[in-house]
């Protein structure tokens, strides 16, 4: 397999300023943060049980805005391809009526692995198939919008991804 051109932390950094440059507000990768500066977790957020909380904590980037999660982000870069996708599967395993967007952020030498990870057995299982559920936005093509926008991005709604993400489906 080949090394992918970007790493986590880059694309995780690039989303969380996206999502800050949005007017979000980013889950902590755990709630001891929020819960040491006085914040009420139940009051901060929405969701209807701590494996759902736990599991959508497990994700790369989440943003959030008032109670609700507007859109969630796995990122796909490395040896071990599969394992966001299957903790997108897990959250949706366990709340099946999730409403904000998911997201894989990869690149194009990986959508054949990933295209077959998104078509296993399991994941077409769930309530609403993954291949319903989860966008794909290819690395390259987010961070040059990104870029082209410059300071722009702050008039944008966090909707523009869909435009510029596609679904598993067509892999």
């Amino acid at each position: 397999m080949e090394e992918p051109s970007f790493h986590r932390g880059e694309a995780c950094e690039l989303l969380e300023t996206l999502g800050r440059d949005l007017g979000m507000s980013l889950l902590p990768v755990r709630m001891d943060a929020m819960l040491q500066e006085g914040v009420s977790v139940e009051a901060t957020l929405s969701f209807p049980d701590e494996a759902t909380r736990k599991t959508a904590e497990s994700l790369d980037v989440v943003w959030i805005q008032g109670t609700e999660v507007v859109a969630a982000f796995v990122v796909e870069a490395g040896p071990d391809l599969g394992e966001g996708v299957r903790r997108l599967a897990d959250l949706l395993a366990l709340h099946p009526k999730w409403k904000a967007p998911l997201f894989v952020v990869s690149e194009p030498a990986l959508r054949t692995g990933l295209g077959a990870e998104f078509h296993r057995p399991i994941h077409r299982l769930l309530k609403k198939p993954m291949t319903e559920s989860v966008r794909i936005l290819d690395w390259a093509r987010l961070q040059h919008e990104v870029n082209e926008l410059g300071e722009r991005v702050r008039y944008l709604r966090p909707e523009f991804l869909a435009g510029i993400s596609e679904a598993p489906a067509e892999l």
